[in-house]
């Protein structure tokens, strides 16, 4: 009971810290400035496979991009792949843009983006590398602004928020409340500690000078999550990593709460492989399942409760405030905000038994460190 009750009490402490550092850090969040004049050629790379709800979409906003000296390459592990009829439709839209798409079945080692990336890369004309995942959707000025942080000296690498873009249903709704009310204000507390060497896969730019110095994509053959790697390559090689202005907004389409748990675990069990400590601090990120168990295990009810409201209360007054700061947030009811802080304590609590995660038709399995290795 006196362990339970101190446990308890220090989830409390530590959730309303957490959130306490949210509050402040959302005013380092800066207004779009004036429009930039820097505008070297770009390559963007799309690894795409299958066809995800709004691909489409999202590939035309890619396509779109108001910016002269634009390449697109897409890349596709094999010509039966249902994308390749979703791709050429596109590249038929823009007949003007400067367009590929790559059909290779090589694997370079057991991440499968990355690979597919690697056999993309020869087809790229340009030497600043702008990788786009094919479930993003973009806004025209995106590349233009997105790259500016390379024109400063010794940045090798650029990355982006990303926000939830859900389909019209509860458990798509409540996987994109993630993205917009848990990992958007995480970042902001992260980068208010210390400087920044991870990358985030929705969005990364590179320079091809700092791609081969980090030992190309060939130094991400198994790693574990591509994009922390990435980061991590760069600032142990000695480069900046920069967080651009401009965000992204990731469809998030899943129907069913399995296949929503199963993705959520992967990204889970990946940050328990790469960082460990962090992943087990941040169950003060959502503290509201242990916190329930104070009623049950120790505190009396008189104290319990107002706990409990008071993180609720924090929590919903914290979904508001970041869509004052992120206008294009969509909002949730409150019940959902309550139901997806309790989902995180179960996804972060099953991350820890077990280091098997699925990935599209795979079975992989995460390592100590920053690789993996398919099982099947």
């Amino acid at each position: 009971m006196l362990a339970a009750s101190l446990i308890g009490g220090v989830f409390a402490v530590g959730g309303y810290a957490y959130l306490a550092l949210a509050f402040r850090h959302l005013r380092s969040v800066l207004p779009p400035g004036p429009v930039p004049t820097w505008r070297p050629p770009v390559t963007v790379l799309v690894p795409a496979h299958g066809t995800p709800p709004r691909l489409e979409e999202c590939l035309r906003s890619i396509c779109a991009q108001d910016y002269p000296g634009l390449q697109v390459v897409f890349g596709l592990h094999g010509p039966e792949d249902p994308a390749r009829a979703v791709i050429e439709r596109v590249r038929a839209a823009f007949p003007d843009l400067d367009s590929v798409l790559v059909i290779d079945g090589h694997r370079l080692g057991s991440n499968p983006k990355n690979a597919n990336l690697a056999n993309m890369l020869p087809a790229a004309k340009h030497d600043i590398l702008v990788m786009i995942d094919s479930d993003v959707l973009i806004e025209p000025d995106f590349v233009l602004r997105f790259i500016q942080p390379l024109a400063e000296q010794g940045v090798g690498g650029v990355t982006s928020l990303y926000s939830g873009a859900p389909e019209a249903n509860p458990i798509a709704q409540l996987g994109a409340l993630y993205h917009n009310d848990w990992f958007i204000p995480s970042v902001l507390v992260d980068l208010s500690r210390r400087e920044m060497d991870i990358c985030y896969g929705a969005a990364i730019a590179v320079t091809r000078e700092s791609l081969a110095a980090i030992g190309g994509f060939e130094a991400m053959a198994d790693a574990v999550a591509q994009d922390y790697v990435f980061g991590h390559q760069l600032y142990r090689h000695g480069f900046k990593v920069r967080l651009a202005q401009p965000i992204v907004a990731t469809v998030v389409s899943e129907h069913r709460l399995n296949d929503l748990i199963q993705h959520e675990l992967r990204w889970s069990r990946a940050i328990r492989a790469i960082r460990p400590l962090e992943h087990l601090g941040s169950l003060f990120m959502s503290p509201l399942a242990p916190m329930l168990l104070m009623i049950l295990l120790g505190w009396t009810w008189w104290i319990a409760l107002p706990a409990i409201a008071l993180q609720i209360g924090l929590r919903q007054h914290l979904h508001h405030r970041l869509r004052h700061f992120f206008p294009n947030l969509p909002p949730a009811k409150p019940w959902m905000i309550v139901a997806r802080e309790l989902l995180n304590g179960l996804v972060l609590t099953c991350a820890w038994f077990g280091r098997r995660v699925r990935w599209n038709n795979q079975v992989m399995e995460t390592r100590n460190g920053l690789r993996m290795n398919q099982i099947s």
